[in-house]
């Protein structure tokens, strides 16, 4: 009998031993553990919304120059827990501006915004891709520096850049020394010129006009004509000499040098005036 006292009081501390080898119990833990990810700032992830009644397709021109400035910026179909951009068009006595507000991933307005004013009558939603690349333009630019960049420089971006194809009509080797001459004369003047259509967004076209031969002489009229890449027109330059009859019926020689002179001066001179912001950073 005392043997068999002795042999449940052995098993009764080794029970309470083996609770005691347990682990403790941590009240108010959580049965799973959770994770938290932060939403990721707006350079890193910005969502550009369509906007409502407006220009077709600026959104996705608005992310692409985004991108251009180092913004990870993308249109199509949103994603939860981003910042992102929302447009709307404003009706005001100075006219219609495109408005663009930042939001944070929890949908609150940051107070971060742009104006970006909408020229002409026409319905927003017709504006042609020339004034939305424009528009994209701007408004990437002030996004950009609304979320600490610098935006786009304009004044390099309005830089004039030329292509000069051969003259029209000129007798003689003047459709290919008058154009040579003048692209010569337009790079003395600090322009940059290619020597393809690709890339420059000024054409300088050039036309020779001559007059039938009368009294041994004739009268010549050359026109240069600036225009942009898009066909507008910028002005034009109007050189008008009388000549020996069927004296430029050969190499021009000298005369080419001395016409394109004239000519890519009267280009500069229009380039000033069409595209002040450029010159005057020069200045």
């Amino acid at each position: 009998m005392r043997y068999s006292f002795v042999i449940k009081a052995l098993m009764l501390i080794w029970a309470i031993v083996l609770a005691g080898c347990q682990p403790l119990e941590r009240p108010f833990q959580p049965e799973a553990k959770s994770s938290w990810r932060a939403a990721p700032g707006p350079r890193a992830a910005l969502y550009v919304e369509p906007i409502k009644d407006g220009p077709a397709g600026i959104e996705k021109a608005i992310a692409t120059k985004l991108q251009e400035l180092g913004i990870a910026a993308f249109p199509g179909t949103a994603v939860p827990n981003r910042y992102y951009v929302q447009g709307n068009i404003i009706e005001t006595q100075d006219g219609r501006y495109l408005n663009w507000a930042i939001f944070d991933p929890q949908k609150r307005d940051t107070g971060l915004y742009t104006l970006e004013k909408l020229s002409g009558t026409e319905n927003p939603a017709d504006i042609t891709p020339e004034t939305i690349e424009m528009l994209a333009i701007k408004s990437a630019s002030d996004i950009d520096k609304l979320l600490g960049g610098d935006g786009i420089n304009f004044a390099t971006l309005n830089k004039p850049v030329i292509f000069v194809p051969i003259v029209e009509g000129a007798p003689g080797d003047g459709s290919e020394s008058l154009a040579a001459a003048i692209q010569d004369e337009l790079v003395r003047l600090g322009l940059d010129v290619l020597p393809t259509e690709t890339g420059a967004n000024f054409i300088v076209r050039g036309r020779a006009e001559i007059t039938p031969p009368k009294f041994e002489t004739q009268v010549i009229e050359l026109v240069w004509s600036l225009e942009r890449r898009n066909g507008e027109q910028v002005g034009q330059i109007r050189q008008r000499n009388r000549i020996r009859a069927g004296s430029l019926n050969g190499a021009w020689g000298d005369v080419a040098r001395l016409a394109a002179r004239g000519g890519a001066g009267g280009v500069y001179d229009l380039l000033k005036k069409s595209e002040p912001d450029y010159f005057k950073s020069k200045s």
